[in-house]
């Protein structure tokens, strides 16, 4: 990777709303807490680089809910780096492809976002992954208890673009405002609405 490109990425992630408080002022296992109690449980993990072999390592997936049942659960809680989705979301995840740029990718990203945008739909919140790509995240009741919501999934992906693979609702992503598990660069809002949890 170059010289430039990495100077490009490391300017995308410095245009990070600064008015967006990271876990809007909480710990990040109360963080959590105040998700789980809004948008029902939900699975979080770490995850992490092996140094020594450069393979990506998870640990157990566990659930929310049950984590604030010992000292222990709340301790991986404030350490925890990734997420599942919540019942009442769709994330849009836009990692660009290996010839493309910094640029094209936030290009690609602000693409998304102005399309949903076109649509009516402006109560989105898009963050810098941490990494190369972007992840946008939508929420609706009108998801809960549908039995057409993976349908409704592919069919935004189909429109908005991302990664199909990573729409499954048990698919983990980096969690706002933590580090990627690979570069250890944390997820940062960039654009749409952070009004607190909404």
């Amino acid at each position: 990777m170059s010289a430039d490109t990495i100077n490009a990425w490391i300017s995308i992630s410095r245009s990070a709303r600064m008015d967006v408080k990271p876990y809007y002022g909480m710990s990040r296992r109360c963080y959590l807490q105040e998700l789980q109690n809004k948008f029902g449980d939900f699975r979080v993990a770490i995850g992490w680089i092996n140094k020594e072999t450069g393979e990506l390592i998870w640990s157990k997936h566990r659930s929310v809910l049950s984590c604030w049942e010992s000292e222990e659960g709340l301790e991986f809680l404030d350490r925890v780096n990734n997420r599942t989705a919540f019942e009442t979301e769709i994330r849009i995840d836009t990692d660009p492809t290996k010839d493309e740029t910094a640029e094209q990718a936030l290009k690609k990203f602000n693409d998304v976002c102005d399309k949903l945008e076109s649509f009516g739909i402006k109560s989105y919140q898009g963050y810098f992954s941490g990494s190369r790509g972007y992840h946008v995240h939508l929420r609706s009741n009108d998801f809960l208890n549908n039995n057409k919501k993976w349908e409704i999934k592919q069919a935004f992906i189909d429109v908005f673009g991302g990664d199909l693979l990573k729409a499954s609702d048990n698919t983990m992503l980096t969690l706002e405002w933590s580090p990627n598990n690979k570069t250890g660069k944390p997820k940062v809002p960039i654009r749409g609405v952070f009004d607190e949890f909404d």
